[in-house]
């Protein structure tokens, strides 16, 4: 009886066994087709591109009208009703056009007529309205490629779907189509979503192709310190000067992050009239505040800002020391302040100037200018 149980578990093992090794020959076999299928896919998108590329290349540098008809006609035969062909070449056409001014008159003209037979906006028009999830995003971002203004509303229409990525590329073509209303939709969105991150609404921001200042007014009317914070910082390396206004009246804002980014932005400006602001942050209790206060005033580069800058040398942190001793150095030409630092009673103070001005020798092969 022992012997026949024994027997049975022997059996058992041989027959799981066997059962594990059939599941992982078919797992094997089955990554081996996907990976085949995926290797021809590839091949065939380089095909598909070689082939209209060339067939571009041949149609634009054609040099007579008749062979520029023939050349034409090939390559919409070899497109066809291909989406696929259709999508690349509508991709190559852009690349195209992002190179015009280097092309000459006739042959923009030829590009012209390329244009009317693809007719890249009805054809991603189509997939907006009848793709899936991921065709609608791509189409929705090609559209945007091509300026299509008329189809705002269509996009407009995919803010309120429930898939974050669908919305995502939706605000995205929207932002460089330079529609504000939908943009100010979107940020209001990811005042509580934290499926969006801040990174999604710098890039938000930075699409934008219409009136940035005008927009950024928007934000302030309609959002939070959160998604104000996030405008100011997107458009800093802009120089907004219109904004100042909202520069300066951020620097006493309550909401920390907010007042960090006004007083960058104000930074970023570099005047002499913004001078006595960057002073008075300088005496923040934020040392990041203060640091972006040193950037302002060495931009600004008066007597007076290197007098606040060698303040800045005896701050208690180390960050915001060395900052102000680098500023001083790059600076001070003739030396003066580098030499009130380095004869003072602070010893902090004196060897971040020491540091900087090592640092500025060795960068210059032991010139000092």
């Amino acid at each position: 009886m022992f012997k026949t149980a024994e027997f049975s578990y022997e059996i058992l093992a041989a027959i799981l066994l066997i059962g594990f090794l059939i599941l992982l020959c078919a797992e094997y076999i089955w990554l081996y087709i996907l990976s085949k299928k995926n290797e021809e896919t590839i091949l065939q998108k380089r095909e598909i591109n070689a082939h209209i590329h060339y067939a571009m290349e041949a149609f634009m540098y054609s040099p007579t009208q008749s062979s520029r008809e023939t050349e034409l006609e090939s390559l919409l035969q070899y497109i066809g009703d291909d989406p696929e062909k259709k999508d690349e070449a509508a991709v190559q056409f852009v690349q195209l056009m992002q190179r015009s001014e280097d092309i000459p008159p006739e042959k923009l003209e030829a590009l012209d007529r390329l244009y009317e037979q693809l007719d890249p906006i009805a054809f991603y028009a189509e997939r907006l309205e009848k793709g899936n999830r991921y065709e609608k995003s791509y189409a929705a971002r090609k559209l945007a490629d091509f300026m299509a203004t008329d189809q705002i509303e269509n996009i407009r229409s995919l803010l309120d779907d429930k898939n974050a990525d669908l919305v995502y590329n939706a605000a995205m073509a929207l932002s460089e189509l330079a529609d504000a209303d939908s943009v100010v939709t979107f940020a209001k969105k990811c005042e509580k979503n934290r499926n969006y991150s801040h990174r999604v609404l710098l890039e938000l921001f930075q699409a934008y192709s219409g009136d940035r200042a005008e927009l950024v007014r928007r934000l302030y009317e309609n959002c939070n310190d959160y998604i104000k914070a996030t405008a100011v910082k997107a458009y800093t390396p802009d120089c907004l000067e219109e904004l100042a206004p909202l520069y300066i009246e951020g620097l006493s804002s309550k909401d920390t992050n907010l007042k960090i980014a006004c007083v960058k932005a104000l930074a970023q400006f570099g005047k002499p009239e913004y001078e006595q602001k960057m002073a008075i942050a300088l005496n923040d209790k934020n040392w990041i505040i203060r640091l972006a206060a040193v950037s302002g005033l060495e931009k600004i580069g008066t007597e007076t800002a290197l007098e606040s800058l060698v303040s800045a040398t005896q701050d208690e942190e180390w960050w915001v020391r060395n900052a102000a001793a680098k500023a001083i150095v790059n600076i001070d030409f003739n030396l003066v302040y580098v030499e009130k630092v380095l004869s003072g009673y602070d010893k902090y103070a004196a060897d971040a100037v020491k540091n900087a001005l090592y640092k500025q020798i060795k960068m210059n092969g032991g010139a000092l200018r």
